[in-house]
């Protein structure tokens, strides 16, 4: 028999009291089952992160990045090309001074000359004339070779026989054994006109074809819509404003060159 007081009324129904309280437990114990939303919450991250560093999320701003690394900042900007000049006027400027001051017989021309070297059968390389002798202007069209070496006299002797620019033998001195004598052949001038103008057109024609790549970068940014048609076309004119400038200095450099070749 169980007590009265074992006994709750609920209701029209009656339930031991050992049930409730089983019932009270259960409900203590049922926010347990929260634990798994705690697992589907971390399962869900990879998802996210997957997301973020999904390649086509990426894409337009890959896009958008080359597109600014390409565009120009300032398409009127010709430093880039001034630049390339200098290299082009340095170079063709030392030529038209060596045709004015002496011709292949330069001694700054000359002691450019390319002189393989064998030492007891042994290939040392390639030097320059400079680096194996002084070059010396004597009196009476001569020019001195006082060599370093004796090692070297050989070497000196077929380099400058074999080079288009001498075809000629180098002659001993009979005074001194390290010496070699070299003798300045007279060049008629219409042919070192002829030099001086080829060389001057070789110049014009390098600053064209530095001209030209500007050119093709300006119509690739206007292809790509980079730039403006009307800016592309004012770039245009201020480009061959720029080369005019440049073949106006060249032709005055040649027109130097002519004239103290005269005073000469």
């Amino acid at each position: 028999m169980i007590s009265s007081r074992a006994l709750i009324r609920i209701g029209h129904q009656v339930r031991p009291q050992h049930i409730v309280t089983r019932l009270r437990c259960t409900r203590f114990t049922a926010p347990s089952i929260s634990a798994p939303k705690s697992r589907l919450l971390s399962q869900s991250l990879p998802t996210l992160r997957k997301r973020r560093n999904d390649p086509e999320d990426e894409q337009p701003t890959s896009k958008s990045s080359s597109a600014a690394d390409s565009a120009p900042e300032d398409p009127l900007d010709f430093s880039s090309l001034i630049s390339a000049y200098a290299p082009i006027d340095t170079h063709f400027r030392a030529q038209l001074s060596t045709i004015a001051h002496g011709g292949r017989f330069n001694p700054d021309h000359l002691g450019s000359l390319n002189v393989p070297v064998k030492v007891d059968g042994e290939d040392m390389g390639s030097f320059p004339l400079r680096e194996l002798a002084q070059v010396v202007p004597r009196s009476g069209r001569t020019i001195s070779l006082l060599v370093n070496d004796r090692e070297y006299i050989k070497p000196i002797m077929s380099a400058v026989q074999s080079s288009p620019d001498f075809n000629q033998q180098p002659q001993r001195s009979e005074d001194n054994d390290l010496e070699l004598l070299l003798r300045v052949e007279m060049q008629r001038k219409d042919e070192v006109l002829r030099r001086i103008k080829e060389t001057a057109q070789a110049w014009r024609d390098r600053v064209r074809q530095a001209r030209a790549k500007h050119d093709k970068q300006i119509k690739d940014w206007k292809k790509a819509g980079t730039i403006l048609p009307d800016v592309a076309k004012r770039a245009d004119k201020e480009l061959q404003k720029l080369q005019d400038k440049k073949i106006k200095e060249i032709d005055g450099e040649e027109t130097q060159t002519v004239r103290a070749l005269d005073r000469n």
